[in-house]
């Protein structure tokens, strides 16, 4: 059974804590950002994210808002935090089970009737409602997996005319026409995948979310390593930099510049450092390749560059952090 947030179990608090760091984060967000944004103090947020606080559930609500996600998520995102090194590695190790045929079915017909079809937004595919549920299942009890199941088929029997379905933003592919959440879902999933097979523990994280970039922790206070579909058709890693003020970003930026020979030389490639403009605090340090997300053909290639790049920008950082030490 999953704690609930109502509970002031001080490890499941300091996971709660974590998830909401880590999420905003990932939304490159700083704290006072997300303080303002949520409309609580800096000192209480520092105090929910440091586990010293228990958030009520009004604020449980507002965080998850300016987060852009539900107070569910945050709470799954906790959970998974609290899951051990070992815990972790059984379930990668342990193949997920074969889908029940029926809710094959059920999730294809449930994916219309689940969500409110005035809202095209909130609307997911049924391709994309079966990968979510296929995920979910083997962390779940067998008593909550048959739950969902029931549900799945009970929702499928009441799936509304397809023809009434609306459309999702579809690419052509090499795997035909999906929608381009699917197409982020199956591409995290194959980098994930491709983490554990090289054993690089850069994340907690276990299931992908239909974003274009994906975030990882950097040895450096206030930056974070990312990897992402940019515009013009071009694929970016980057040394992400927001220490929390302009000043403070430029400020690293240009320290980081001044050594570029030698964190070239250990990156073993060309480097960008990018100033992005007064309308933008963040400043990072990218290289970039081409590449687009409907050339799904082109996923594996992709993949292995992100992890390739990730290896080289963390060997480079630690030349800078011994040269600093």
């Amino acid at each position: 059974m999953s704690p609930e947030l109502s509970s002031n179990d001080p490890a499941f608090l300091a996971a709660y804590g974590e998830a909401i760091s880590e999420l905003r984060s990932e939304k490159r967000l700083d704290r006072k950002d997300l303080a303002e944004a949520a409309g609580i103090s800096y000192s209480y947020l520092s105090a929910i994210e440091s586990g010293q606080k228990l958030p009520s559930a009004s604020v449980q609500e507002m965080l998850a808002e300016a987060l852009d996600t539900t107070p569910r998520v945050l709470l799954a995102r906790a959970n998974d935090v609290m899951v051990t090194p070992s815990e972790s590695l059984e379930m990668v190790q342990q193949p997920a089970p074969a889908p029940d045929p029926g809710l094959v079915v059920a999730a294809r017909s449930a994916a219309a009737s689940s969500r409110s079809l005035s809202d095209p937004d909130a609307w997911i595919s049924p391709s994309g409602a079966l990968a979510e549920l296929q995920a979910l299942l083997p962390h779940l009890s067998p008593e909550d997996a048959a739950m969902v199941v029931a549900l799945a088929r009970r929702l499928g029997e009441a799936a509304p005319d397809q023809r009434s379905w609306p459309r999702a933003r579809t690419y052509r592919g090499a795997r035909g026409r999906e929608s381009r959440t699917e197409a982020y879902l199956r591409f995290w999933t194959m980098y994930l995948d491709a983490l554990d097979r090289h054993g690089l523990d850069w994340t907690r994280a276990r299931r992908p979310e239909p974003r274009s970039y994906f975030t990882t922790p950097s040895p450096i206070s206030g930056t974070s390593l990312s990897a992402s579909f940019a515009r013009n058709r071009l694929l970016r890693h980057e040394l992400y930099i927001n220490r929390g003020s302009r000043t403070s970003n430029i400020e690293l930026l240009r320290e980081l510049e001044s050594r570029r020979d030698g964190l070239e030389a250990a990156y073993g490639h060309h480097l960008e450092f990018e100033d992005p403009g007064r309308e933008r605090r963040a400043v990072r340090i990218a290289e970039y390749r081409d590449g687009h997300i409907s050339r799904t053909d082109e996923f594996g290639d992709y993949v292995e560059w992100f992890i390739d790049r990730g290896i080289c920008m963390r060997r480079a950082l630690e030349v800078y952090l011994e040269g600093a030490s």
